[in-house]
């Protein structure tokens, strides 16, 4: 590897399941956008990923991809996870990249992304910088307590003894590192309460607000769903709320904009047919982002009942369109959103399905939070963001 670099850079552990084109997370746009503003302060990232680049489906170069050929994400054993590292460690020697960077930047808290940045750290002698997105208090349980868990739900000796060391692996991992970094209160508190951390960086997250725009365009839809299709968003809460819907306004038409796995959707597809929803409700599934900013300012609503977030860029994305908001009381959404969106109980099918209505009946009510929508998340800018990401890790380095 080489010694020295003419640029400072980092280590990024950047390994997930999701593509452009099919579905993404809050993580991938966030990484992608950050590395474009990193790289534009000098900052060269080396990002260890799977095949095929995420840069390489959006078609725009921004780091340089130390990519592995085959690895299984998540890892399920030990053995799968002993793969990966090994992986890890041939890609950064293939590639021949930089000896100290000024850090190893995990980019969310899942094993395979902290485990490997972990190992890392001590063999290019650099620090561990973990950003913490939202975490599943399954994946960081101590060892004992998940074993003792499994074994009195019924699970057999040896499979409850494999099955808790991974979550222990991690959690492991996760108290040692040297920095972490939350993109808002609500994904530090989920470091505090599961990990014990004691100290921790709110960073927030970017928009492009001149992409996302508000646009003089007919409201086709009366309520849309823009994100992941997935059971932690409350598509299930959205379907049967949008029946009670149907059953007073029955031509009120649903758009759900974005991709999901297949067995998620097929459950969908098959709720949709058991509520005859069939003539009310639209899939979309991936869209590009010009037609999402099309579909979002078609529609007289944005309605988000998801069960944990640990900050929705797609909410920001639908208020930066002027699009008025429907969201679940949970905390990242309160403390992100609050000035700007009508809240409702998460879970909470007929409490949604009233404030649908009345939103939909009030003209004047939709077009006061439409204003508000983008006004509240007018000051979000990447730039900041990578900002204060720098001065957390540069402080942490000189510490």
């Amino acid at each position: 590897m080489k010694d020295s670099h003419a640029r400072p850079s980092m280590y990024v552990t950047f390994f997930h399941n999701y593509r452009w084109g099919v579905q993404i997370r809050g993580d991938e746009r966030g990484l992608f956008e950050k590395a474009k503003r990193f790289r534009g302060r000098g900052i060269d990232l080396f990002v260890l990923e799977k095949q095929p680049s995420f840069q390489a489906d959006i078609g725009e170069k921004v780091y340089t991809s130390l990519k592995l050929s085959s690895a299984r994400i998540p890892p399920r054993s030990l053995k799968e996870l002993t793969r990966l590292v090994i992986d890890s460690f041939l890609a950064v020697l293939k590639k021949r990249a930089p000896l100290h960077p000024i850090a190893v930047y995990a980019y969310n808290q899942d094993i395979e992304n902290v485990f490997v940045g972990y190992l890392l750290k001590f063999f290019i002698g650099s620090r561990l910088v973990v950003v913490h997105h939202q975490i599943s208090p399954q994946f960081v349980t101590p060892f004992w307590k998940s074993f003792f868990d499994r074994r009195s739900q019924g699970s057999r000796l040896q499979s409850s003894f494999f099955r808790s060391i991974l979550p222990a692996i991690n959690r492991y991992a996760l108290r040692h590192a040297d920095l972490h970094i939350a993109i808002s209160k609500a994904a530090k508190q989920d470091a505090v309460d599961y990990l014990g951390v004691t100290e921790c960086a709110v960073v927030g997250n970017g928009l492009d607000t001149k992409k996302f725009r508000p646009m003089d365009l007919p409201k086709i839809y009366d309520a849309a769903f823009f994100g992941r299709l997935a059971p932690q968003k409350g598509i299930d809460i959205l379907l049967k709320a949008w029946r009670s819907v149907v059953d007073e306004s029955k031509d009120a038409k649903l758009i759900l904009i974005g991709g999901g796995e297949k067995k998620d959707l097929q459950e969908y597809r098959k709720m949709i047919q058991s509520l005859h929803l069939e003539q009310n409700t639209i899939l979309t599934g991936f869209k590009e982002d010009e037609e999402v900013i099309k579909l979002l300012n078609s529609s007289k609503l944005y309605v988000f009942p998801s069960r944990k977030e640990g900050f929705a860029q797609t909410v920001s994305q639908a208020m930066a369109c002027g699009t008025c908001c429907v969201l679940s009381d949970i905390p990242a959404l309160k403390e992100n959103y609050g000035a700007g969106a009508v809240f409702v109980p998460a879970n909470n099918i007929e409490i949604l399905a009233i404030t649908i209505l009345d939103l939909l009946k009030d003209d004047q009510k939709r077009e006061e939070y439409s204003k508000h929508a983008r006004d509240c998340v007018m000051g979000f800018h990447w730039e900041d963001v990578v900002q204060r990401e720098i001065s957390a890790i540069l402080e942490q380095q000189y510490h």
